[in-house]
């Protein structure tokens, strides 16, 4: 009995279908590969700009009008454009206690609290060191010769941090800027905007991540009189 072979039209046919099937399994493989990767990249730029916000909404909740001289107000200023926000904001804060902790056998030490000016912004110079979101906190609350801009002063908390913007909220509605020397009162709640700045695939991405604070003394605090 004769054996017949493959003919040469069989053999095309079936390459064919081969390399199709190869195909569709490498773009199925790629396709989950990149959106695996484009999670973790949108993971990475989350936990960024979760990190950035841990540090404004302590010193935040601690915003307080003291109701000194020594009270250099709650200053938001709008900033930038609107699409690319450099605003910012500076106020005091009783953010920590920086004394040693309470001694109950020696009831005459009290914990010491830190009360001082905080200044938030963004430097979007990428030439500069520190450069994103930074944190101004002057040694003094109220230096003698006015403000002095030191650089042992300033922390970076994330160089990726590329535009910030602010809202203020207060009677119902949402404002741009703010000035406690003028509403003689915080706002009730802060709504805080980063733009996180990556490289994914060799492509530059920016992503906006918003959150609100409520101001616990904010909605407490009477206004004052002139």
């Amino acid at each position: 009995m004769k054996r017949r072979g493959f003919t040469l039209l069989e053999l095309s046919v079936a390459t064919a279908i081969f390399a199709i099937v190869v195909a569709a399994t490498y773009s199925l493989f790629d396709s989950a590969r990149g959106i695996t990767t484009r999670a973790e990249f949108r993971a990475q730029l989350f936990q960024s700009a979760r990190a950035a916000l841990q540090s404004v909404e302590d010193d935040l909740r601690g915003a307080v009008m003291l109701g000194t001289a020594y009270d250099t107000g709650f200053i938001g200023t709008n900033v930038g454009s609107e699409k690319e926000p450099l605003d910012k904001l500076e106020f005091v804060s009783v953010n920590r206690h920086s004394a040693s902790a309470y001694d109950v056998t020696q009831p005459e030490v009290v914990r010491g609290i830190d009360v001082c000016r905080v200044s938030y912004m963004v430097e979007a110079d990428e030439k500069r060191k520190p450069h994103g979101l930074l944190r101004e906190r002057p040694l003094e609350l109220t230096p003698p010769n006015g403000p002095v801009h030191r650089d042992e002063d300033v922390t970076g908390l994330g160089d990726d941090v590329a535009y910030i913007n602010f809202r203020y909220f207060d009677s119902g509605q949402w404002l741009d800027t703010w000035d406690s020397t003028q509403t003689r009162k915080l706002p009730k709640a802060v709504e805080v905007t980063v733009y996180i700045r990556g490289e994914w695939r060799g492509e530059t991405i920016v992503e906006p991540f918003t959150t609100r604070f409520y101001l616990p003394v904010g909605a407490e605090t009477p206004e004052k009189t002139q």
